[in-house]
């Protein structure tokens, strides 16, 4: 750590040892995580429409749909032949390649299914 940290840190400390800090707005009460500070700003208006009627943005609905589509998969895995799962885990990894390529965070991205 360098000097000015260290400085830093001892003036927070005195400050917070003072008080200083103990009349600010909002203080005891949660933290507003209605806005994303990381989010475009140009895309911030759209998101909240978006959130506010109960929607998402199509790349996460449609991350939704594959998932509920692999979890259906492996439950209905037993009661399906070895060449239908292969056909349908093959349809799947086909929508998760092209949701890849949509999603605008690697994050986000999917797992291909293993055959």
């Amino acid at each position: 750590m360098d000097i000015w940290n260290l400085v830093a840190e001892r003036k927070i400390q005195e400050a917070m040892e003072e008080g200083a800090f103990d009349q600010l707005d909002g203080a005891g009460k949660p933290l507003s995580l209605d806005e994303d500070p990381g989010e475009d700003p140009a895309q911030r208006m759209a998101h909240r429409i978006l959130r506010n009627n109960g929607l998402a943005p199509a790349w996460i609905e449609e991350a939704r749909e594959i998932d509920a589509g692999v979890r259906r998969l492996y439950a209905e895995r037993a009661g399906r032949g070895e060449s239908e799962f292969r056909r349908l885990a093959a349809d799947l990894n086909r929508r998760i390649e092209a949701y890849n390529l949509k999603t605008p965070v690697a994050l986000t991205q999917r797992l291909k299914i293993r055959l």
